[in-house]
């Protein structure tokens, strides 16, 4: 009986999947300031900073001993956006929108495994919805609230610092870029991201 112990323990070892991340983060987020595509015109836009929160879960197998990952990450954030509203050639002072911004993208993870502390970098891609919330921008219809999905990339940059055998401590820098297109309303997105977050390894 000992011995069928130790043989189903010695295949068990082979058969380990890999180490399973589930993380929530706080971001801050430093949009670049870009050109504004409005009705037609083309003027220089500014983009605030906002705050939010996300989710991510990581999945690092052990046949590639736990170096390269694939993550799947969610988040949202506030911002806001304003530029001067010269619209059919006529100047309507400035336009302005507060912004609500919904990220998703699958991440490639390269890090370094060591003991305590685990630096690591990564690229993903995925999709972006950005709504404007009560839009102060004449000329256009939808007055209360427009959405916008696109494609979107980023880069990312990380250290993991672990705790205990199930818990670390993470901070992380991403820069992150879309295009939105509202009716008649459009940006290239560059947004410059600072996550910390708490995480637990299954």
């Amino acid at each position: 009986m000992l011995f069928c112990c130790l043989y189903l323990t010695d295949i068990a070892r082979p058969a380990e999947f890999g180490d399973i991340e589930l993380s929530l983060y706080a971001l801050g987020s430093w949009p670049r300031d870009e050109n504004v595509f409005n009705q037609g015109t083309t003027v220089s836009g500014s983009i605030q900073e906002g705050f939010g929160a996300g989710l991510k879960v990581g999945l690092f197998p052990a046949a590639l001993h736990r170096v390269v990952g694939l993550e799947i990450d969610s988040n949202a954030h506030s911002g806001r956006l304003s530029f001067p509203n010269l619209a059919n050639g006529q100047n309507h002072g400035h336009g302005r929108s507060d912004l609500l911004l919904f990220t998703s993208t699958f991440n490639l993870i390269l890090r370094y495994p060591g003991e305590r502390v685990r630096p690591y970098v990564g690229v993903g891609i995925g999709w972006a919805t950005g709504v404007l919330l009560n839009p102060n921008i004449a000329g256009r219809d939808d007055d209360d609230f427009g959405s916008a999905r696109a494609f979107g990339h980023q880069f990312l940059g990380g250290t993991q610092v672990l705790l205990s055998s199930k818990v670390m401590l993470f901070a992380e820098y991403r820069y992150f870029s879309t295009d939105y297109h509202w009716k008649s309303l459009a940006v290239d997105f560059r947004d410059h991201n600072v996550l910390v977050g708490v995480g637990l390894r299954f």
